[in-house]
């Protein structure tokens, strides 16, 4: 039998990530979050799930712009540092100690040490209650060279990306199957 609840956010677990964003003079900040997507195909499209509380919704507004960096599991205490700190009062890059490096076409720095940098310009904005979406065009995906397969697929066991659910990180990726 099953138990009927409320509704809760249940699509978990979901795969963390730091995104990086900036206002127009250059500051900068990181906030680890786990609510993105991918949401098309043609133009590549992603979104963001950031709270309305969180720092980072100025500068992504103000620029319109966002870098998603994809951490690797080793990287866990660094990823948690980011989650604690306001990035109004702390200096993430310095707190956390991640390497900023510049992107190709947008203002938000990349995070060196993850192996997945993914740079967006902000296409859509949507107020979903206590989150605003951000719908961003991928503009360009940089990849630590070691993960990319034949054909430009990525192999995501080298990424070993981490992932989240219920306060809670995880990390476990396995291939299962190829889709055919």
């Amino acid at each position: 039998m099953k138990k009927k609840l409320e509704p809760i956010d249940l699509i978990y677990p979901s795969p963390v990530v730091l995104v990086t964003s900036a206002d127009k003079k250059g500051n900068d900040n990181i906030i680890t979050i786990a609510w993105t997507a991918n949401l098309s195909r043609k133009p590549v499209c992603m979104g963001i799930a950031v709270g309305k509380t969180k720092y980072s919704i100025n500068l992504i507004n103000e620029t319109m712009e966002f870098c998603v960096n994809i951490p690797s599991r080793s990287m866990i205490e660094k990823i948690d540092k980011c989650s604690f700190t306001h990035g109004s009062s702390t200096d993430k890059f310095a707190f956390s100690e991640l390497t900023k490096k510049d992107a190709d076409f947008i203002t938000p720095k990349l995070i060196d040490e993850c192996p997945i940098n993914i740079e967006c310009k902000v296409i859509n904005v949507l107020d979903l209650g206590a989150n605003i979406l951000f719908v961003g065009k991928v503009l360009v995906v940089h990849l630590d060279e070691d993960m990319i397969l034949e054909g430009n697929e990525v192999d995501f066991t080298k990424v070993d990306p981490v992932l989240f659910t219920q306060k809670k990180y995880y990390s476990s990726v396995i291939l299962l199957l190829t889709f055919s």
